[in-house]
C-alpha cells in the first residue's frame, strides 16, 4: 500500500511537473524626456497612456528603452507588483537612460542581474568604443518562477541609432554574454535595435548558431512593412521600419506576436509602437 501511494504521488507530481507556463513580454521605447515634446507628446501627458497600454494585458516582463528615473518611477506609481532590474547608463546609478526590466512579482523573482555597456569594456560604466556618440547599455536577469521553480533569462538593450559598428559589435556582445549563461536555460531578448531584419546587426542574432529566433517572424512570417512597423515618430503610420524586437530561444514558443497601435484621439503614448508576445515554456 505504502509502494502504491507513493507511485501514484509521483504520477500527480510528475503531471505538475510538465504543465507548461504562459510567459507574456513586451518591448516598448517609451520615448525619453524630451523638452521639444510639446503638448499631447510631452512626458505628463502621455505617461497615463504608457501605463494603460502596459496594464491591459497580464505581462511577466517588459523591457523597456529610453526610460529615465522619473519616467518609471511614475511607471511604477500606476503599476503596483511589478520589480525592476537596471542601472542608469551615465553613472550606473541612476543618472540616464535605463534599459530597465520590469517583472510581475507575484509569478517571478530575481535570482542574478546585472547591467554591461555594450563597449570593448562592458564593466567599465559609461564606456562608448564603437563610434558611438550615446552610451548604450544591456540589462540581465536570471529569473525563477515561484511555482514551478523554472528558470528564464532575460535580455534588454537599446542599439545604437547612428554607428553601424556599435550595433554590429553589440550584438556580437549580447549573443557572448548569452552562450556563457547556463545553456540549459530558456532566453528571451527585447530591443529597441534601430535595424531592420535584413540588417547585419539582426541577421547574427538570428544566425543558427545563435539559437536565437525573432519572435514576429515565426508568428507572422516575412509580413509587409505596414504590418510590422514599429517607429512612427508619433504620427501613428504603420510602414515604418520594424526595428523593435522580441528575440527567443527554441524552448519557447510563441502563440502569439502583436504590434500595438493604441492612441487616444490621434495622440500615441510614443513615438514607437511597442510589441508584445505570448509563449509557452515547456
Amino acid at each position: 500500500m505504502r509502494l502504491l501511494m507513493l507511485w501514484v504521488a509521483m504520477v500527480i507530481c510528475a503531471g505538475c511537473t510538465k504543465k507548461p507556463i504562459e510567459v507574456q513580454v513586451m518591448t516598448f521605447n517609451i520615448r525619453y524626456i524630451n523638452m521639444g515634446d510639446q503638448g499631447a507628446r510631452a512626458w505628463v501627458n502621455r505617461r497615463d497612456a504608457v501605463a494603460d497600454l502596459m496594464q491591459a494585458q497580464p505581462l511577466d516582463f517588459i523591457g523597456l528603452q529610453e526610460a529615465f528615473r522619473p519616467m518609471i518611477d511614475h511607471i511604477h506609481e500606476r503599476m503596483p507588483g511589478y520589480g525592476e532590474i537596471g542601472v542608469g547608463r551615465e553613472n550606473g546609478k541612476e543618472k540616464g537612460e535605463y534599459a530597465a526590466i520590469l517583472y510581475k512579482q507575484e509569478a517571478w523573482e530575481v535570482l542574478e542581474h546585472g547591467t554591461f555597456w555594450l563597449s570593448d569594456t562592458p564593466e567599465v560604466v559609461a564606456s562608448s568604443t564603437w563610434g558611438n556618440k550615446v552610451t548604450r547599455i544591456c540589462t540581465w536577469g536570471l529569473f525563477q518562477h515561484k511555482h514551478s521553480s523554472r528558470k528564464l533569462y532575460v535580455y534588454n538593450a537599446h542599439f545604437d541609432h547612428e554607428s553601424q559598428m556599435a550595433r554590429e559589435n553589440g550584438a556580437a556582445l549580447v549573443l557572448q554574454r548569452i552562450r556563457k549563461q547556463d545553456r540549459s536555460i530558456p532566453v528571451i531578448f527585447t530591443g529597441d535595435l534601430n535595424a531592420a531584419p535584413e540588417n547585419p546587426a539582426i541577421q547574427q542574432i538570428t544566425a543558427h548558431e545563435s539559437a536565437l529566433r525573432d519572435v514576429w517572424g515565426v508568428v507572422h512570417g516575412a509580413a509587409p512593412p505596414g504590418d510590422a512597423g514599429t517607429v512612427h515618430g508619433f504620427s501613428g503610420r504603420r510602414d515604418g521600419a520594424r526595428i523593435d524586437y522580441i528575440f527567443a530561444t527554441p524552448e519557447l514558443t510563441p502563440r502569439s506576436a502583436m504590434v500595438h497601435y493604441d492612441q487616444r484621439d490621434g495622440n500615441y503614448p510614443s513615438d514607437h509602437f511597442p510589441v508584445s508576445t505570448r509563449l509557452v515554456m515547456p
